[in-house]
């Protein structure tokens, strides 16, 4: 009990949530930076979970992906430096395979 006392003592501390002076986090600044995150990485999942399916998807639905993906690229460059070499990878892996596909139907995208 003392342990989890300590613990919720030490987390809102941290968060800037008891008084004094807010530390490095402050609570409305924690929760927008896990929004932010989470906002991110929601738009990451959908746009690569939809390279098992990229045969099967219209000219106009890989475009669409296409510009997503365009648009999610500079929001994962203000990850820091390892994150942004994971994601910034894979989602220009997942961008070129929906271009390929898009470039080798007939009409050629």
């Amino acid at each position: 009990m003392a342990l989890r006392l300590a613990r919720a003592a030490l987390a809102a501390g941290l968060l800037g949530i008891v008084g004094g002076a807010p530390g490095p986090l402050t609570w409305p600044g924690a929760l927008a930076r896990a929004c932010a995150e989470e906002d991110w990485r929601t738009e990451f999942d959908a746009l690569c979970g939809q390279t098992q399916d990229a045969m099967a998807l219209s000219g106009d639905e890989l475009r669409a992906l296409l510009a997503r993906c365009d648009r999610l690229a500079p929001r994962l460059r203000l990850l820091d430096e390892s994150s942004r070499k994971i994601y910034g990878r894979r989602l220009q892996q997942c961008r070129e395979l929906f271009d390929y596909v898009l470039k080798a139907r007939p009409g050629g995208g």
